[in-house]
């Protein structure tokens, strides 16, 4: 789709890591690189969250304020997108290796609706995993209203939109994202039975 735009959102703290979990190792390369390495390669990338080396050419942004939560990067990255001239944009976590592989999943199903979430095969809704038009996108950030989403669950302001996003029903291994090291040994096993 062209005009379309990749958001990561990578300012967490990662307190239940430990340590900084984006720098983490994952088959050789830090957990965001792999992450922006699962993002198809035509799509321009902005990565809400502190500035770092990475691989990827990218453009950081921050959210206001810097710390400011879920919420608040997710509206920092759609208003950064849409300023960028994008006419669908796809969000997904910086702590998902393989989030990016979905995109293209996510973005077709905008055929029908403004706004889609990524929900798993047992029904658990991911809402870091959105795509959306701009009019989705602009939805999204009348709906964080004047704090722009300071301190708000992203779910929450997702479903509180009327009509709330479409759910899209994700691979297994596009949804797995690491809050511990044990995540981290786990994804980098690759699959199990």
């Amino acid at each position: 789709m062209p005009g379309t735009w990749v958001v990561v959102l990578a300012g967490g703290a990662s307190r239940r890591f430990g340590s900084d979990k984006l720098e983490a190792d994952l088959d050789g390369r830090p957990l965001l690189d792999a992450t922006l390495g699962s993002v198809p390669e035509a799509l321009p990338v902005l990565v809400v969250g502190p500035e770092r080396a990475v691989r990827r050419p990218v453009r950081f942004v921050r959210e206001d304020p810097p710390g400011g939560g879920p919420a608040a990067a997710l509206v920092a990255g759609l208003t950064a997108a849409l300023d960028g001239g994008a006419e669908a944009i796809s969000t997904l976590p910086g702590d998902a290796p393989a989030a990016g592989t979905a995109v293209p999943l996510l973005l077709a199903a905008l055929d029908d609706a403004d706004l889609v979430m990524a929900v798993g095969d047992d029904g658990q809704v991911f809402p870091l995993q959105v795509a959306c038009t701009a009019a989705g996108a602009r939805r999204v950030l009348d709906g964080a209203g004047p704090s722009r989403g300071a301190g708000a669950s992203v779910r929450r302001l997702l479903e509180a939109l009327d009509p709330p996003p479409r759910r899209v029903v994700l691979p297994t291994a596009a949804l797995h994202d690491v809050d511990t090291p044990a995540d981290l040994n786990r994804i980098g096993a690759g699959p199990t039975a």
